[in-house]
């Protein structure tokens, strides 16, 4: 296993998923509980704060915390041809309209070949 202190990505991981959750937690005059969800991840092939805010929402419903409502997360990926990643003359931006591909749920593999990886959390009331 892992030893020593968490690193900046793990901080900004859980960040990641704090903020996604905490719109839907109940205040504390409806709930006066602490309240810790705790994620760990051991592998992972695709998006692990992603992971943990799914995991985190379900966590909290298990747990009987009267959370308003259930929230995802997806990892997104931005695929463009190598050309156009290091910029060209000319009109660029309606070459990368033509040739960006958006990914939902992407992978390990294909966040190492993408341009930018991005993160989307929340539910249908908002992101």
């Amino acid at each position: 296993g892992r030893i020593g202190a968490i690193g900046r990505r793990e901080i900004g991981h859980g960040n990641l998923a704090e903020r996604a959750l905490a719109p839907v937690i109940p205040t504390e005059a409806d709930f006066p509980y602490t309240i810790r969800v705790e994620s760990l991840v051991t592998e992972s092939c695709g998006s692990s704060s992603m992971a943990s805010v799914c995991s985190g929402s379900l966590a909290l419903f298990d747990a009987g915390v009267p959370v308003k409502r259930a929230i995802a997360g997806v990892a997104m990926g931005l695929l463009m041809p190598d050309n156009l990643k290091r910029g060209t003359d000319g009109d660029v931006a309606a070459e990368i309209d033509e040739e960006a591909v958006i990914l939902t749920d992407i992978l390990g593999l294909e966040d190492g070949f993408g341009t930018m990886d991005f993160k989307v959390a929340g539910d249908a009331k908002g992101i």
